[in-house]
């Protein structure tokens, strides 16, 4: 298996190249990947105010769990 490899001036250039997730300028050193305080203060506050979220299902109560286990020994269709 063969790994790519860059070399150091190829992934600084890529670096500088890379956008800023807020505003879309591009990113300066001291912020990075952000191109300024405020940028990655803004970025700060959204993790902090439950902004950026990951849709997840709810589990269903045992009650309900039972309930359909129920059903589903009533129905003779499923046996």
């Amino acid at each position: 298996m063969r790994a790519k490899v860059t070399s150091i001036e190829t992934a600084r250039k890529l670096a500088k190249a890379s956008k800023c997730p807020q505003c879309s300028a591009p990113s300066l050193k001291p912020h990075t990947p952000f191109c300024s305080r405020r940028c990655s203060q803004l970025d700060l506050g959204r993790w902090l105010n439950e902004s950026y979220r990951v849709p997840a299902h709810e589990a269903q109560d045992d009650a309900d769990l039972d309930a359909m286990l129920a059903e589903a020994d009533k129905d003779t269709d499923l046996s």
